[in-house]
């Protein structure tokens, strides 16, 4: 571990970097390997979640370290509207959203994160115990493309105990989150009560997952193209697939390539889906299955044809209180809460689009915690033929209201920037019964 680590990458002399630092031991070593290398401009990024009465201690120590090393500093804070207790992923969004404006603001090519040996392992497991896409499998990679950047992460084949013995040996400084022992955190829990047990089974586990990961990013490489091949193969055209010939494969290798067909048109297809399409795949009699988001296909004699690929009704914006719109499903009007004895209370921003769901859409929960909306559907139990029919409020791909979802379920009223109103719907009355 040396300043050589860095020449994989190919960077360019002069290479401006930007190095997130929490101030704990991993990133304190990768900056200080950073800042010895001779081809980089560093930039230092620290961000305080303010999750913790040290945090600030913290960032003013890393502040001091990069003013030691003569170099620039960047700093952020989390200004959460609530100070509801939040989940992990929330607070990795808003730091890696303040590296992507950082890196953005300041013409910076590289992000450099300190992930290293064991936080793949960690990756790896938590993500097996919560999926079983083999794509998810691949953990972090060492170098990708993000934001129009490169994020890299030059640790990653070194561990934790490599990373504590350059620090002892280079007397670098550093502050350990008391946070990262508490067990009530997933990951945390993997990491002190399952990972050493099973460390200590196979000492070699790292290098076995290091290999792991870099194979079945390559397999996973050649299975797509693969799938690509066989995507030409059976596309009769751009709304039918001709399965006659891929019945020559085993039942799994088809199950992966139906997924990945059908995920053509509709990204967010639900796993469950898939076998039943394939019991019938070869059916005398036709069998429709909605895939969601407005996407219906047809199975029959070895054939799938897509019968509807657009949204249950177009897309209407609210820009005013008071407003009135006209849609397939009648008439809907958004009310000041309280001028309106009836309609449905609801929370939102303006200009606000009722319109039926769509890819990228999310939900902000009471805690605080934002989650993809198909991830949602699924926690409520809202069958997978309903959710392309629902009506939504959205701006952009956040979502406010659920057609019969209690408005508790979404974000708290605590935001100053949202509208207490009410929707009110009045359906199109059918004027044949009066004739």
């Amino acid at each position: 571990m040396g300043p050589k680590l860095f020449q994989t990458f190919g960077f360019a002399p002069h290479t401006r970097v930007l190095v997130a630092v929490s101030g704990g031991v991993d990133s304190m070593v990768l900056l200080d390997l950073a800042v010895r290398a001779p081809d980089l401009d560093v930039i230092v990024a620290t961000f305080d979640h303010r999750l913790r009465p040290e945090s600030q201690q913290e960032q003013a120590f890393v502040v001091a370290t990069a003013a030691q090393y003569h170099v620039p500093v960047v700093t952020g804070v989390w200004h959460r509207k609530t100070m509801d207790a939040v989940s992990e992923a929330a607070a990795r969004q808003a730091r890696y959203d303040f590296l992507a404006a950082s890196a953005e603001a300041h013409h910076v090519a590289v992000v450099m994160t300190a992930h290293h040996a064991d936080d793949q392992l960690e990756t790896v497991l938590f993500r097996l115990g919560r999926s079983g896409d083999p794509a998810a499998l691949v953990g972090i990679r060492a170098d990708q493309s993000w934001h129009g950047k490169r994020l890299v992460r030059p640790l990653l084949s070194y561990s934790k105990a490599e990373i504590r013995a350059y620090a002892q040996a280079h007397h670098i400084d550093f502050r350990d989150d008391a946070s990262n022992t508490d067990t009530r955190y997933a990951r945390n829990q993997l990491r002190h009560e399952v990972i050493p047990a099973y460390k200590k089974q196979n000492p070699q586990l790292l290098a076995h997952i290091q290999r792991f990961t870099v194979e079945q990013a390559g397999i996973l490489a050649l299975a797509d193209a693969e799938v690509s091949r066989w995507l030409q193969r059976l596309q009769v055209d751009p709304v039918t697939i001709d399965w006659q010939a891929a019945t020559r494969l085993p039942k799994a290798a088809q199950h992966v390539l139906l997924k990945r067909m059908l995920r053509q048109w509709q990204p967010e297809t639900d796993e469950k889906t898939l076998p039943e399409v394939m019991s019938h795949l070869f059916a005398q009699n036709e069998h429709r299955f909605d895939l969601g988001a407005g996407v219906t296909i047809a199975v029959q004699n070895g054939r799938i044809r897509k019968l509807l690929l657009q949204p249950t009704m177009t897309p209407v914006t609210f820009t005013h209180i008071g407003q009135t719109v006209k849609t397939p499903r009648g008439t809907f009007s958004l009310q000041a809460e309280g001028a309106h004895d009836e309609g449905v209370p609801v929370r939102v921003r303006l200009p606000v689009t009722l319109r039926t769901r769509q890819a990228g859409d999310q939900v902000r929960l009471p805690n605080g915690v934002t989650q993809k909306l198909r991830r949602f559907f699924i926690n409520e139990k809202v069958p997978a033929s309903q959710r392309g029919q629902l009506l939504l409020l959205a701006q952009d791909h956040q979502v406010f209201w659920i057609e019969g979802q209690p408005l508790e379920r979404l974000s708290r009223p605590a935001q100053t920037d949202i509208l207490h109103v009410v929707l009110v719907h009045s359906p199109d009355v059918d004027k044949s019964e009066d004739r």
